[in-house]
């Protein structure tokens, strides 16, 4: 997912990618980023765990997260929408609509 996301962002956008939120975690204490796509399901802590601790640190309390996954279980859509995150994309990826969300948020 994470190389088609790239491609589909590539060309307007400089795009870095972390394999889990530890490896995120270690990117944004030295970058920035105008926003984060999360997927639900990754190695150690799964999506919603990883936003709840990134609202935590105040430089990306208001950094624009967006949810791209597969999950489409109820109640686990559920559980991530309460935390507000501004989307929830499901694969497959549809890149007019991937594009369309960063635009309202990135430009």
């Amino acid at each position: 997912m994470l190389k088609v996301v790239k491609e589909h962002l590539h060309e307007k956008y400089d795009v870095a990618t972390a394999i889990s939120g530890k490896i995120a975690y270690k990117f944004l204490e030295s970058k920035t980023t105008d926003i984060i796509l999360l997927d639900y399901e990754m190695p150690g802590e799964d999506g919603p765990e990883v936003m709840i601790n990134l609202r935590r640190r105040p430089e990306l309390a208001t950094t624009p997260i967006v949810f791209l996954t597969g999950v489409s279980d109820k109640a686990k859509i559920t559980a991530a929408l309460s935390l507000s995150p501004q989307g929830y994309i499901l694969k497959p990826i549809d890149k007019d609509k991937l594009i369309g969300t960063i635009e309202k948020f990135v430009g």
